[in-house]
């Protein structure tokens, strides 16, 4: 993280009004709630593909205890070893999805010079609730606009993350329905 990106160093002197004739008051009030409303939209959709995840690894755990393959049955077949892999992958990238991600100490640590409305950024070992409640009182409205849409950023990054593991997930899944359906219709 370079020097420029730490909310200490944003240049205040830019007007925070826009060039449409809006009411500072009104203008700063609506992009806060437009940057809250946007971090509430991103952490239900990181709520949604945990619950997608959830209910894949529901759906995958019943087909493999009770699909084609019976736990007995241990032919050699190839059938069996690609229907095998395809659970193992499945789940794989289901949990995958699902298991929660932080940035190690020295990234928090940087994080907090540019993000305190983040839980990684305030996680910071060098942050004391002194340090960030007298930043708080003193904050300008810019700094803590910067601070929500840089947090946004790196949450829509861990949902897109999160949202690929899932699509390889259920892209596995889909190949385990048809395995599963061809097997008991008797076609292999």
């Amino acid at each position: 993280m370079d020097r420029s990106d730490q909310l200490e160093d944003i240049d205040l002197t830019l007007p925070l009004s826009g060039s449409e004739g809006v009411d500072i008051n009104y203008i700063s009030r609506v992009r806060t709630q437009y940057l809250f409303a946007q971090h509430h939209a991103l952490v239900a959709q990181t709520q949604f593909a945990d619950a997608k995840a959830a209910a894949l690894l529901t759906l995958i755990g019943l087909i493999a205890l009770r699909g084609p393959l019976a736990p007995y049955e241990s032919s050699g077949s190839i059938f069996t070893w690609i229907y095998l892999a395809c659970v193992a992958l499945c789940i794989l990238f289901a949990l995958l999805s699902v298991v929660p991600r932080f940035p190690s100490a020295s990234l928090r640590s940087a994080m907090y010079k540019a993000d305190r409305w983040s839980w990684p950024g305030l996680a910071a070992d060098e942050v004391t609730p002194e340090a960030f409640a007298g930043f708080m009182q003193t904050s300008e409205v810019s700094q803590l606009v910067h601070s929500v849409a840089r947090s946004n950023v790196h949450i829509s990054r861990i949902l897109l993350r999160k949202f690929f593991m899932l699509r390889l997930a259920f892209g596995f899944a889909v190949i385990l329905l048809a395995m599963t359906g061809a097997r008991l219709a008797g076609l292999m």
